[in-house]
């Protein structure tokens, strides 16, 4: 079984509406919807905004569904210039940039045991790159798509001098608050993931302003992309390829 998380409720809006809904459970103030979704039986979970209810969230579903994968997905600020409103990120690392443990001369975002990036699975990320293309092929002003470093931290960014500190030191391309506690929580309870997000806004000064007004259509790409990661789930496996 998918485990399917964003963060805010329209994120999930499209997912709800195209859900072939089973059964619905509510657990540590969360709402856990079980169901088909193109040819997939998923578990989605709006999280709610943050690291911590992001980690809450996803060791609920995994303690009490049978969660074989798990595909975070939203929006973030992107803090390269390549990256526009639209484009799409996948993560093939996340890191939690404002765990600070520098004082005991640690690097910025470094966790104790286990190391300052967890590698997101590789096989998902190239299943959302081929996604990306199936979805994206021959579309007039397609969306962009990278892969590359996604930073997590509890704080909308809004900050030039933040942009350049957050790409200088850990290479990110994108920043948002809840992949790397998913990304973690995932690690520690041995189910693959990945975190696939849409650019709503550039992390600037103009970023909340931004957010609010590219919300739906970033929304909209994240599905989109998404549900043919599904679909290409249900092909390869109707085909044999893949259990």
């Amino acid at each position: 079984m998918i485990g399917l998380i964003g963060a805010m409720a329209e994120e999930i809006t499209l997912f709800r509406e195209n859900l072939d809904e089973i059964e619905m459970k509510t657990i540590a103030r969360m709402t856990y919807r079980r169901g088909m979704l193109k040819g997939q039986e998923v578990v989605l979970l709006q999280s709610g905004i943050g690291k911590v209810n992001a980690t809450i969230g996803t060791q609920v579903m995994i303690d009490h569904f049978d969660i074989d994968q798990i595909i975070f997905t939203g929006l973030a600020g992107g803090l390269v210039p390549n990256l526009s409103q639209g484009d799409m990120v996948v993560a093939n690392t996340v890191t939690q940039y404002d765990f600070d443990l520098t004082a005991f001369g640690r690097r910025h975002g470094e966790l104790p045991d286990i190391g300052r990036t967890l590698e997101a699975d590789p096989r998902l990320v190239k299943l959302a790159c081929f996604a990306y293309d199936d979805s994206y092929k021959s579309v007039p002003n397609a969306p962009k798509l990278l892969v590359g470093s996604i930073v997590s931290g509890d704080r909308f960014v809004s900050d030039p001098r933040k942009i350049e500190w957050l790409q200088r030191e850990f290479g990110a391309v994108a920043t948002e608050m809840e992949g790397a506690a998913v990304g973690y929580t995932c690690f520690v309870n041995d189910v693959p993931f990945v975190i696939i997000r849409s650019i709503s806004d550039s992390a600037d000064s103009g970023a909340a302003d931004e957010f609010d007004s590219f919300l739906v259509r970033a929304s909209e790409n994240s599905f989109k992309m998404v549900s043919s990661i599904l679909e290409v789930m249900t092909y390869r496996q109707e085909a044999g390829e893949m259990a």
